[in-house]
């Protein structure tokens, strides 16, 4: 019965696209934000080696950035399978790195996914006489020659990547070191759902483990619904990589559709862990990782407002499938297409557009009434039928609203990851209540900066220290004296009675520096600000939240920014 859910679901993923808004002439994207999983990657559940990238895997980023590099730079070169919507200055044939921003966690498989991505969003480049005299002059040598970068051109994108332990990395894995994400998952454990499918998927997971590798990784107390995604997971790999298991899945009728609900098991779990928020109403902890995402896409386009086009155009993350599956959540995508439930192909992406509409060419608009918003999900490799990216309305707007004004954006979007995650990480001990202020729509105020607060910590502490010797020379008897500084002490210096005659005294020259702090200015202040404030997506409305008992349905099988640190709010939606 899963299995015929499966392909009834599957069939309508396949249907036209709903959205009105189709490539157009009269669009000019201005910035992109792209946030993909990883390709494929040796499983978790190998623990034996750290994950690596496999060679599916970078092909399968490769055709992902091909794709891209069709629809964004359509030159040479590039598929034309997403349709073709050219970001306006975006460099046609070598990479600039001051346009384009890269943030990967510090896994080997997540940067490797980027790297394959960038070569083929930009191929190698042979460069020949009249493209040398074009390009750096650090291609030119002395005798007039140039030469060419190591195999045939290749290019060298900047990545920044950032550890658990580094502020960036809320941006793509929010759901890490988060102590109230952790508790709000631990909870689904305790459900009534997660006890029923426990139950009844036993005898599924009893007869995949004995038939399967699955005993190689895991004891047979382990060969149920707690550990779905893991074994899925798993076995997944094995279905790409082992003979056997794709013979079992495949071939054997016993084990008819049980690859496909294994995945449905996972998909089940992994939803109500980071997507089901029906039963988490104030703070949405399950989510955190979609909300941190947003807020990072909300901060990119931010900075390219501010400039007027000059930040980076295009922004890259890479990561795994949390984010996935909590954006679809919090944007109300499962109500569009119940395969929003699902796990997202490896090398799918979700894809922010800021754009704007008329005949004024690749002028960055002044008015920020005139920017716009579209949301796309490229599920992945697969080009669609229609040959274009397929995209869908967010925050529960009607499906002819796919496109939405730059200032609802804003205002639907905000975050505050610190102190919404309890978490105790290094980058957040500065960081309380009192030492941030919250924005809001209409002001944009700028929360405490890092520079600014430990200034503020600075004078505290002091001010405090000053108080302790005021009450020292009050209540301990502390005295001062004057030195006769006319009579040198024969025995003076740093050594005391120890100073031999033969000893040179310890001095500052006249005027000499002495080492203190020093407080960062305000600098330029008609430079753009970073926007440092609380964040939180906002309430959803109209629509019903998905609890327990609601039928699942298939997988999806077919720096300048906002600050982590400042207090949340409640902004309003207005749909």
């Amino acid at each position: 019965m899963i299995a015929l859910v499966i392909a009834i679901f599957a069939a309508a993923w396949l249907l036209p696209e709903i959205s009105a808004a189709e490539d157009n002439s009269q669009i000019q994207v201005h910035g992109s934000v792209i946030f993909a999983r990883t390709g494929e990657r040796t499983p978790v559940l190998m623990s034996n080696t750290p994950r690596v990238l496999t060679s599916l895997g970078a092909n399968q980023m490769y055709e992902l950035g091909s794709n891209f590099r069709g629809r964004y730079i359509n030159s040479f070169g590039g598929h034309i399978g997403l349709g073709q919507q050219p970001i306006s200055g975006l460099s046609s044939n070598v990479v600039n790195n001051d346009e384009i921003f890269i943030l990967t966690p510090d896994s080997s498989y997540a940067i490797a996914s980027a790297q394959a991505f960038m070569q083929g969003l930009y191929p190698p480049f042979t460069l020949n006489e009249t493209t040398a005299l074009m390009l750096d002059a650090t291609n030119i040598l002395a005798n007039g020659s140039y030469i060419d970068y190591p195999l045939s051109g290749y290019q060298y994108p900047s990545i920044y990547t950032a550890s658990d332990t580094e502020p960036e990395s809320v941006w793509v894995q929010g759901s890490v070191n988060c102590p109230a994400n952790t508790l709000a998952i631990t909870e689904y454990y305790d459900t009534l759902e997660f006890w029923e499918t426990l139950n009844s998927s036993k005898p599924l997971y009893w007869a995949t483990g004995f038939n399967t590798n699955l005993k190689d990784v895991y004891v047979e107390s382990q060969w149920n619904y707690e550990h779905a995604y893991l074994i899925y997971d798993y076995l997944n790999y094995q279905y790409s990589h082992d003979q056997d298991t794709l013979e079992l899945f495949s071939a054997n009728d016993t084990f008819a559709g049980v690859y496909d609900d294994l995945r449905y098991l996972a998909d089940q779990q992994e939803w109500a862990l980071y997507g089901n928020v029906s039963t988490d109403y104030d703070s949405q902890m399950r989510a955190i990782a979609g909300k941190t995402l947003a807020a990072k896409v909300l901060g990119q386009f931010q900075a390219l407002v501010a400039s007027i086009g000059e930040a980076p155009k295009l922004t890259l993350m890479v990561g795994e499938h949390e984010p996935f599956v909590s954006f679809f959540s919090l944007a109300d995508l499962q109500f569009l297409n119940s395969n929003f439930f699902g796990l997202p192909e490896y090398a799918s992406a979700m894809v922010f557009e800021l754009f704007s509409v008329g005949d004024d060419g690749s002028a960055f608009p002044t008015d920020e009434t005139d920017l716009w918003i579209r949301f796309h999900f490229h599920n992945g490799t697969e080009i669609a039928a229609n040959g274009t990216l397929q995209s869908f309305p967010m925050f529960n707007r009607g499906p002819s609203q796919t496109d939405m004004a730059w200032l609802d954006f804003q205002d639907l979007i905000d975050s505050d990851w610190c102190n919404a995650c309890g978490s105790t990480m290094i980058f957040c001990l500065g960081f309380d209540d009192a030492a941030t202020s919250t924005p809001n729509s209409t002001s944009r105020a700028s929360a405490m900066t890092p520079q600014v607060a430990g200034v503020i910590g600075a004078a505290v502490t002091l001010g405090v220290l000053l108080i302790a010797f005021i009450v020292a020379l009050l209540v301990g008897g502390i005295r001062f004296h004057k030195v006769n500084r006319d009579k040198k002490s024969e025995l003076g210096g740093f050594k005391g009675a120890t100073k031999l005659h033969s000893d040179a005294d310890l001095s500052l020259p006249k005027n000499g520096a002495v080492a203190g702090i020093v407080s960062m200015g305000d600098g330029d202040k008609k430079a753009p600000k970073e926007r440092v404030g609380s964040w939180e997506l906002r309430a959803k409305e109209g629509g019903k939240d998905v609890g327990d008992g609601v039928s699942r349905r298939e997988s999806l099988d077919e720096e300048a920014g906002v600050s982590p640190y400042a207090k949340p709010v409640a902004p309003k939606e207005t749909v």
